[in-house]
């Protein structure tokens, strides 16, 4: 859990690297603070307030299960300093931390997320695609092991 001090931190843009800006959305409940970019108008999100501000149980769930082992993402963590991941729903990708879980979305996304919501998102569409992608993806990581401790072994 972060702390109130890391939480309040200006943040720099992992895209542009400039100071980005808290602005505060209005959900149901507390009201989140999240960090957007002045130049490309990307926004990072915290772990759990994406889910807040999309109001989406589905969509928002959807975007913290299937993180892999090898990033494809270029980006880093501004919270954290990690590595990023790329997530997708249907044909938007989303920049998520494998340490902290928040997430980054450039400003075309977050606008075809908030579509994507609004039409009422169901995965279930996509559950044949979860279950190989999570088979996909302990597949690489036993390998990744495997080939791990082979070399140790040596």
């Amino acid at each position: 859990m972060q702390s109130k001090k890391q939480k309040d931190k200006t943040l720099e843009c992992p895209r542009c690297w400039v100071a980005m800006k808290k602005e505060e959305v209005n959900v149901l409940g507390p009201n989140v603070i999240i960090d957007v970019c002045p130049k490309c108008l990307g926004v990072w999100f915290d772990n759990n307030e994406l889910k807040k501000v999309l109001g989406d149980r589905k969509l928002a769930d959807y975007l913290t299960q299937h993180v892999g082992t090898q990033s494809k993402s270029e980006l880093v963590c501004p919270r954290c300093g990690w590595l990023m991941d790329l997530e997708y729903a249907e044909d938007v990708e989303i920049d998520v931390c494998l340490n902290c879980n928040g997430a980054w979305l450039d400003a075309s996304e977050l606008a075809r997320l908030k579509e994507k919501s609004e039409a009422g998102y169901t995965g279930d569409k996509e559950a044949k695609a979860v279950e190989e992608w999570e088979e996909m993806v302990a597949n690489r990581r036993r390998r990744g092991l495997n080939s791990l401790f082979g070399r140790l072994m040596h």
